[in-house]
């Protein structure tokens, strides 16, 4: 492994990486790997699925309300012609 010297951190970068060591009981070192790695896709997940975080909201209108909401939004679909020249 090599080593790489990072000049003129910005102050706000440094201290929130600090917190995020600290607050995961991680060292700096650990830190900065684990950010570096995930920033260009080879670490644990570079993009989150968050897609379990709203299953509670998903199924909850009734037949009547989604209706209701897709006449409410029809117009939403049309597409003007005079926007796109």
């Amino acid at each position: 492994m090599s080593t790489l010297t990072i000049h003129a951190l910005d102050a706000v970068v440094e201290k929130r990486i600090r917190n995020k060591a600290k607050r995961e009981g991680r060292s700096l070192n650990q830190t900065l790997k684990e950010l570096l790695a995930v920033s260009v896709g080879v670490g644990q997940s570079a993009v989150a699925d968050h897609r379990a975080d709203f299953s509670e909201f998903c199924g909850i209108w009734s037949a009547q309300e989604s209706h209701e909401f897709k006449a409410a939004t029809s117009d939403l679909e049309v597409v003007d012609q005079d926007d796109w020249q």
